[in-house]
């Protein structure tokens, strides 16, 4: 199998990492320490996804496979490819098993399940990189090349940074809360547990798409930031796939919820079947002693 995939210096290691074994070759902008046959560093680095769209579908003739991250980005370039090419798609693929038909295991429903496919090479997939074990070391061969002189019907006018509250990734103790909790006045009591514990609060994705009691940077999970504290606390949580991919580094889990048969507890390392409203306020009055 001959791999072609893209990504950045942050994701590039863990979509390497899937493939082991394999012919692979990775597209990006800048100097990257991954162990692949082959690295092609674009210079001066498109704008825009169709510039990469239009560079790398000129490259794929060779290819059996082509894999992006699954990013806003990532996702937008594979579906642009596979279009280009008639290539079978397949996004928010959390496993696989290398092979001819290609055996991938994706995120179904919101991520309330999983489900198996089996698709014929060439085809094209997005990668959930946090989901897999990254690797490092020297490229084979480095291959630098420039930007194609070419015009896209969409460009790029302006970009705008986003300033973040906090880094999720830094914090040893994290604090995450979910649907159980019934008011964002309730926030409060969860802020006063991570300040006690000298960690950050985050949530589900419902708490920061859905309510917006939150902002996006403390969502915990598949479309959100993978976590990796030494103690991560699940408070009002039920542990669907999306969530917990987030935090499956973490060093110990410990889980409140009202429901016993909660998936939570499946990967929790301790759990207690309690309302997080009698829970959280007892933690309280005894870390203050």
């Amino acid at each position: 199998m001959k791999v072609l995939m893209f990504g950045d210096p942050d994701n590039l290691p863990s979509l390497a990492g899937a493939f082991q074994g394999e012919e692979v070759h990775a597209i990006t902008y800048e100097q990257v320490n991954v162990p692949v046959s082959k690295l092609i560093v674009v210079d001066p680095a498109p704008e825009g996804v169709e510039w990469w769209a239009h560079l790398i579908n000129g490259l794929l003739d060779s290819y059996d496979l082509f894999v992006t991250p699954f990013t806003r980005d990532g996702s937008d370039l594979a579906s642009r490819i596979a279009a280009r090419r008639m290539w079978p798609l397949l996004t928010n693929v959390i496993g696989l098993k290398l092979g001819n038909p290609l055996k991938v295991e994706k995120v179904i429903f919101g991520g309330k399940g999983k489900q198996s496919f089996r698709v014929e090479l060439p085809a094209v997939i997005s990668l959930y990189s946090q989901a897999m074990e990254p690797v490092s070391g020297q490229p084979g061969v480095v291959e630098r090349i420039s930007r194609p002189n070419y015009s896209p019907k969409a460009k790029v006018l302006e970009r705008k940074s986003k300033e973040a509250e906090v880094d999720l990734s830094k914090a040893e103790v994290v604090v995450a809360v979910g649907r159980g909790l019934k008011r964002k006045e309730d926030l409060e009591m969860i802020r006063e547990l991570a300040q006690i514990l000298g960690g950050e609060v985050a949530c589900t994705r419902p708490l920061s798409a859905d309510l917006k009691w939150l902002p996006e940077e403390r969502h915990v999970g598949m479309t959100g930031v993978r976590v990796k504290p030494k103690l991560y606390i699940a408070l009002g949580i039920s542990g669907q796939i999306q969530h917990v991919v987030g935090f499956r580094d973490a060093g110990t889990v410990i889980s409140v919820n009202i429901d016993p048969d909660a998936p939570i507890f499946e990967v929790s390392d301790y759990g207690a079947v309690a309302d997080l409203y009698e829970v959280v306020p007892l933690l309280i009055k005894e870390l203050k002693g």
